[in-house]
């Protein structure tokens, strides 16, 4: 093998993978169950919005694609829907293949070999991985232990940095973080601040808004959450033109998502009254949720301003995790995070699965 390859090959191995789990056919094999008795509750997949629809508007869209041609008129439709549900200007959104393709784009044209990247912690695993692939330093200041920013702290720490990532409403202890504490971070670092809104639209505000305002402010969403299409891996960038169209013309690939998530990404836009019932459904069984796991001894789940919970348990997280998984639940493991211990990510989905997975995880726990 060529030396600089096997090089690559020993520096790569290094580098702490995403780590996803088995895929759902090879779990249900392993498990001796059917695919419909697996209640899949890892991923934050948004199961509100009604498939039928979806797969009504996949049918629609497959009439109207041609696979032949690249995605153009497509794409600035969706940008002109886009800047009317946003209330900002078309020319400020870029479009990309999902949140990481865009984090990449972020990564790809503003940083370097042995830069700084500064974010919080714990967060969401991409920002580290994208920055430790590139050879770039990459420090994660902890939040508070009520998971509020430690703003002097992250401040002090970002002297040296060029860009700074702010998920908010943050992964996993999903809570918000407060306008006025981003818009100082903001103002007052002189890099560029990339704020990921993935979850946005189950909390309470943005700041797309002043996307325009602030020369240094990159936002990120996506149609992954609240839209539900996370399989079709489409999103967008908001900022002020200037910077948008470099982005576009010049660092971003031609043709990033495919003309069908783009045609999928507008039907669903223009059924927004569905999406906006849909989030309000998540709310509501979120505060279920919370309700009913702070009911149960040696629980403790925190509040939620995204379509995910947060619990802290008294039992072992790998303990649990593999009991409910033996009993086809599957929720994200995340362990100890800042004071807490054995905390688990679940995601809020319809009544009738948070009802089976209330059942079974009392059945874990005994």
């Amino acid at each position: 093998m060529v030396d600089w390859i096997r090089d690559f090959m020993n520096e790569a191995s290094k580098i702490e993978k995403y780590r996803t789990v088995e895929t759902m056919n090879h779990l249900t094999r392993r498990l001796g169950l059917n695919l419909s008795e697996v209640l899949k509750l890892d991923a934050n997949e948004n199961l509100f919005i009604p498939l039928d629809l979806q797969r009504s508007l996949l049918r629609e869209a497959v009439e109207e694609v041609d696979p032949r041609r690249y995605p153009q008129d497509e794409r600035i439709m969706l940008q002109d829907e886009l800047g009317e549900y946003l209330n900002v200007e078309p020319e400020q959104i870029l479009i990309g293949a999902g949140g990481d393709q865009l984090i990449e784009l972020v990564f790809n044209s503003f940083l370097k070999r042995g830069d700084e990247v500064v974010s919080i912690a714990p967060t969401f695993s991409i920002y580290e991985l994208a920055a430790r692939i590139r050879g770039i330093r990459y420090r994660g200041v902890p939040l508070k232990d009520d998971f509020t920013l430690d703003l002097e702290r992250l401040i002090s720490y970002s002297a040296r940095a060029q860009v700074i990532f702010l998920c908010s409403p943050n992964n996993p202890t999903a809570n918000q973080f407060r306008l006025e504490e981003v818009k100082r971070i903001i103002e007052e670092f002189e890099g560029l601040v990339v704020v990921d809104e993935a979850y946005v639209e189950f909390a309470s505000h943005s700041i797309s808004h002043l996307a325009d305002v602030y020369e240094n402010l990159i936002v990120l969403r996506t149609f992954s959450k609240a839209f539900g299409l996370a399989g079709f891996r489409i999103g967008y960038a908001i900022s002020n033109s200037e910077l948008a169209s470099i982005l576009n013309e010049s660092f971003q690939m031609p043709y990033p998502a495919s003309q069908m998530a783009i045609l999928l990404s507008l039907k669903i836009l223009r059924r927004i009254d569905v999406v906006r019932k849909a989030i309000e459904e998540v709310k509501a069984e979120r505060g279920s949720l919370i309700r009913r796991l702070n009911e149960v001894g040696g629980v403790k789940a925190f509040n939620s301003d995204t379509n995910f919970v947060l619990a802290s348990f008294e039992t072992e997280s790998k303990k649990l995790y593999d009991a409910l998984l033996s009993r086809g639940v599957l929720v994200k493991m995340v362990g100890n995070i800042l004071n807490l211990e054995n905390c688990l990510r679940i995601t809020v989905a319809p009544p009738k699965m948070m009802d089976r997975f209330m059942d079974v995880l009392k059945e874990a726990l005994k």
